[in-house]
């Protein structure tokens, strides 16, 4: 029985990670944690996910959150990192951060602290994402700078942050051929678009979930890759998984693709 503790428990992502752990007869919600002064705290869990009692009270501890924990899910926002995870080294116990918007600062404590215990870090948790970075280093290589490449993501109208965590990591793995570098400021400008460059354009609308498209644009053809998320409840499903790869792990920094290698 893997027992998981969510942080961002009250949050859309965490109500639905509590609930698709309750699909999972091997997996157990051990912890429940919420920010502080959240009207919920003491009520019990259920009532984040339509049930009648799970018996387990929604804290803002992360202390008592954690303690029966073998894996801590964080779908929080990241000004809560620096308390959970001091936690989560204070009890010793395995860490996917699920959340976007990271600073260097955090990044950096991230990388601190996986020196001590087993840490994944997951702005995107979904499989399809993991492919999709294989299949534009495949691309960008075969293709060559004769093509120009463009990201363009779209979510729904309250995300906050711009470009998405998940448009980021595409532009990293594209820069890992150095033929590539990111446009500063964001093309389109008033002048020509320099060579060899990056494009990232952003939208935000509606409902929508994540939609991430790659543009490789020659002078007579065009090709797009994309990935499009249909129902948000892929990524809480990508959490447990991520939680079960981790659980028993060594102490280290991983990301989803650590998790593909073994599970494709």
């Amino acid at each position: 029985m893997l027992k998981i503790a969510v942080a961002g428990a009250t949050g859309r992502m965490g109500q639905l990670t509590l609930k698709e752990i309750t699909n999972h007869p091997e997996i157990e919600i051990a912890g429940v944690l919420t920010r502080p002064s959240n009207p919920l705290v003491g009520k019990d869990a259920g009532i984040l996910i339509g049930a009648q009692q799970l018996n387990l009270l929604i804290t803002d501890s992360p202390e008592i959150a954690f303690k029966d924990a073998q894996v801590i899910i964080d779908f929080s926002l990241p000004e809560g990192l620096e308390d959970h995870l001091s936690e989560a080294l204070s009890q010793e116990k395995p860490l996917v951060a699920c959340m976007t918007g990271l600073t260097s600062k955090h990044q950096a404590a991230l990388k601190e602290a996986s020196c001590h215990i087993p840490i994944l870090v997951a702005p995107n948790l979904s499989f399809g994402i993991a492919l999709l970075k294989k299949f534009i280093q495949v691309a960008s290589k075969a293709l060559g700078p004769s093509y120009d490449i463009s990201i363009l993501e779209m979510h729904h109208r309250q995300k906050a942050d711009a470009p998405s965590g998940t448009a980021l990591s595409l532009a990293e793995v594209l820069k890992e051929d150095k033929r590539f570098h990111e446009n500063h400021p964001p093309y389109p400008s008033k002048s020509p678009r320099p060579p060899h460059t990056i494009e990232c354009a952003v939208l935000r609308g509606g409902g929508v979930v994540g939609d991430h498209a790659i543009i490789f644009a020659g002078e007579k053809d065009m090709i797009t890759l994309t990935h499009r998320v249909l129902d948000r409840s892929l990524y809480a499903q990508g959490a447990i998984e991520a939680s079960r790869w981790l659980w028993g792990k060594a102490h280290g920094l991983y990301t989803i693709d650590d998790v593909l290698e073994v599970t494709s």
